[in-house]
């Protein structure tokens, strides 16, 4: 077996990270990748994979894959869908809980604090359990920036503590190894589906080889998923004295400079993405590895 060091290749500069994609380096052929997707219950073969269904009673329901082919790697592969989704709160009326399960979901990764949980538990399907990764929100009803550019700012930072945070850490650490480990289709969620969510999403494609550029535009897609939501959310927001809807829009709808700021705060702290997965998240390179065959067809 290759030593660890043999992992991480030297550090990207900022620009090479952020611009350039955030490949990781994995040892697919040593660990056996095809082994052990089939031991973990991922699939053996390409199947047809139907559309992601619309949830009109679960916001921004997807399936982190993409849609048609599935996003592609940088090397020419091609993400494979119906394994991992992601949405806001599971909280699906009886016509999206029978669609979900259809879905054959056997986990969903709840990142909520219990406090939140509370105000709009989980209904899970019948074949799925529940587990709990508490990361707290990014709670956003507390900010009242002066101006879109502060609330721009404001985001940034609070985007950044989900990558320095050790709690966070741990959480997100423990939300991908179980990830890897469980078999079969699962769902992970916050509230809105955005800033926690989005950040393992973003993980997720990252270590998939997905390229950054990619990973961002999937990022921006819950302005369209969530677009009601997001109107709604920034309009109740706007109504407070002293504040209107274009200095609260960057709070709500998702940004490409948040989520660039994750990166960087990565790339800063960690200097490479396995760095951050081994040394910041706790990962064994089995696990990256065991993800990283479940999501690329």
């Amino acid at each position: 077996m290759m030593p660890a060091s043999s992992l991480c290749p030297a550090p990207l500069s900022r620009r090479a990270f952020i611009r350039g994609g955030a490949r990781v380096a994995l040892l697919s052929t040593t660990f056996g990748a095809s082994a052990l997707l089939s031991a973990c219950g991922g699939a053996g073969e390409d199947q047809s994979v139907a559309q992601t269904p619309r949830l009109a009673s679960v916001e921004n329901f997807r399936d982190v894959a993409g849609v048609g082919e599935g996003y592609p790697t940088v090397d020419g592969g091609r993400l494979r869908r119906g394994v991992f989704y992601r949405s806001g709160a599971l909280t699906p009326d009886d016509a999206d809980a029978a669609i979900l399960g259809r879905l054959s979901l056997r986990a969903v990764h709840d990142l909520r604090v219990v406090a939140e949980a509370s105000l709009a538990p989980d209904r899970v399907p019948s074949d799925a359990v529940r587990e709990t990764h508490e990361i707290a929100p990014i709670d956003v009803s507390t900010a009242m920036p002066a101006d879109a550019s502060a609330a721009n700012a404001w985001m940034s930072a609070r985007q950044r503590q989900l990558v320095t945070d050790p709690a966070a850490r741990l959480q997100f650490g423990l939300l991908l190894t179980r990830l890897a480990r469980v078999p079969g289709a699962q769902v992970i969620h916050g509230t809105a589906g955005k800033d926690r969510t989005g950040w393992a999403a973003a993980l997720m494609l990252s270590i998939a080889d997905v390229p950054l550029d990619v990973i961002i535009q999937d990022y921006l897609l819950t302005n369209t998923a969530a677009q009601s939501q997001i109107d709604a959310r920034m309009k109740a927001h706007a109504a407070r004295p002293a504040t209107n809807e274009q200095s609260v829009a960057p709070l709500y709808r998702a940004q490409s400079a948040t989520i660039e700021a994750a990166f960087e705060e990565m790339h800063r702290q960690f200097g490479t993405l396995n760095n951050y997965l081994a040394q910041g998240l706790s990962m064994s390179t089995a696990d990256v590895v065991m993800l990283r065959a479940k999501l690329v067809a």
